[in-house]
């Protein structure tokens, strides 16, 4: 099968590997759809490890085409999505970039009729990442059914409604963020949130519509005077996830949180980087910055970063039940996901072209020193709110 490999110096090749063979408890899918995350351009350019010919990518959508041993729940022809580790980490495990991938079979997506592929590949990576910094990482109450017990950081009787900030929320994470919080509120009766979206004007009304109660652009002046101004009493906020943690953004999160801890409320940011990407010295010291990774829940021990992460059971335990709940699709509607998938801007092109231009957009560092891409081409415009999808086949 193609599939496409890091190779060296630091670039990557179609390549012809092996088909993959599923071992007892994994499925085989044929690939439809990927999607692209900014650790896999970033794992290209700055390789975790001096190997090459591994197999790149994370998201993927596609059609199963061969069951494992002991598989339940899978047919031949379903419709599946779900996440890879790729060169992410030392680990040798192969990504999803290719024409198949092996999954295992609980931490695999029923793809629900009405949705697309292309919609379904944007889905697993980051949805789980927002999963596990609102659950796992702020102790917030875990609104679909788990088998899981993480400690809960949401007072029993609490004195006023707790604000939520997401900040860089048109980013994939913080597009998935919105609707889970959305869900909470409207699966639990005796939960309440303040929330807040933070990023450009042009998407205000797209963090309307997936439950933010206020909208600020992250360019205005005031912004954090502004977010004051819409907290209970003006007191702060109580939780934050930001979803870009670059130069100032957590520090001036910081800055807005309640001045007590006396609500029963830890005071924690749930960040995406570590804080070499924004330094620790100006973010306000009664406020915890929490920093995890998604591969964590994927159930294998990983080297990533320079760390040695552990992968506790409880994390693929909840990886499990989430893709479990996604799969049954929405209670109103069954043939599409309770969480809205993101905007997919369809890249022209396959393997080949995602290095080229899918890459390119991504850039390999900060966010903030992306390269200004081509104006004359539409599918190389900046990225905003949206999710690069490439067809693999079909």
């Amino acid at each position: 099968m193609k599939a496409l490999t890091t190779a060296k110096p630091d670039t990557t090749v179609v390549a012809d590997v092996p088909l993959p063979e599923p071992q007892a408890g994994e499925i085989r899918i044929r690939v439809h759809s990927v999607a692209l995350n900014p650790v896999d351009a970033l794992y290209v350019a700055h390789p975790l490890d001096k190997g090459f010919g591994r197999i790149i990518g994370s998201d993927f959508a596609g059609t199963v085409e061969k069951l494992g041993e002991g598989v339940v729940g899978w047919s031949i022809g379903d419709r599946a999505a779900g996440l890879l580790q790729g060169a992410c980490s030392v680990n040798l495990r192969p990504g999803a970039f290719a024409e198949y991938a092996i999954l295992e079979a609980d931490l695999a997506i029923h793809v629900p009729a009405n949705v697309s592929f292309d919609e379904a590949a944007t889905l697993p990576l980051c949805s789980l990442t927002a999963v596990q910094m609102l659950f796992i990482r702020l102790g917030l109450p875990i609104p679909f059914p788990t088998t899981t017990d993480f400690p809960t950081n949401y007072p029993t009787k609490p004195t006023h409604v707790p604000t939520i900030l997401v900040y860089s929320a048109s980013t994939s994470v913080g597009l998935y963020i919105l609707p889970i919080l959305q869900y909470m509120s409207a699966s639990h009766s005796d939960f309440k949130l303040n929330i807040i979206a933070i990023g450009s004007a042009q998407n205000h009304a797209k963090f309307a519509s997936l439950g933010a109660h206020h909208s600020f652009d992250y360019r205005d002046p005031d912004w954090e005077k502004k977010v004051l101004e819409v907290t209970d009493g003006g007191a702060g906020i109580d939780y934050a996830v930001d979803c870009l943690s670059e130069g100032e953004s957590v520090a001036q999160i910081s800055r807005l949180f309640r001045p007590a801890a006396d609500d029963g409320i830890k005071k924690t940011i749930a960040v995406v980087q570590l804080g070499r990407a924004w330094g620790a010295e100006d973010v306000r010291k009664d406020v915890e910055t929490r920093y995890g990774t998604v591969w964590t829940c994927l159930g294998h021990d990983i080297v990533y970063n320079s760390l040695v992460l552990p992968s506790p059971a409880s994390h693929r335990q909840l990886a499990v039940d989430f893709f479990r709940f996604l799969s049954s699709g929405s209670r109103d509607d069954p043939s599409k996901f309770s969480v809205t998938p993101n905007p997919v801007r369809l890249m022209p092109g396959g393997l080949d072209d995602i290095p080229r231009d899918g890459f390119t957009l991504l850039g390999s560092g900060l966010v903030v020193n992306r390269v200004k891409s081509e104006k004359t081409k539409q599918h190389m415009r900046p990225i905003s709110a949206e999710k690069l999808v490439y067809r693999i086949y079909g």
